[in-house]
């Protein structure tokens, strides 16, 4: 399993750019051969829209089941886990607004 470690943007994701470069990083990766670890040591908090740019456009481009078999989240602490949750319902609604 392939990882892609996230302390290199600690203690907190909130900058769209960032969140860019973190879903290319993440994508690439998975198209190299995932599954991927994502590995979240020292990120204490993430913005929803950055949670929604990263983890809910995976979420939609992979589909449920896809998404939870190829992407696995480590060292996150229960606020971030909340945040990505959020990120990725966000990302369905607004789908589904569409």
């Amino acid at each position: 399993m392939k990882m892609v470690s996230l302390l290199d943007y600690s203690p907190i994701i909130s900058d769209r750019l960032i969140g860019d470069e973190i879903y290319t990083k993440i994508k690439s990766t998975l198209t190299t051969g995932g599954p991927v670890t994502v590995d979240l040591d020292g990120i204490k908090s993430m913005a929803t829209f950055c949670a929604k740019q990263i983890f809910g456009r995976l979420y939609l481009e992979l589909g449920s089941s896809e998404f939870f078999n190829q992407i696995q989240l480590k060292n996150a602490t229960d606020d971030v886990k909340t945040i990505i949750r959020i990120g990725i319902q966000n990302a369905l609604e607004e789908r589904s607004a569409s």
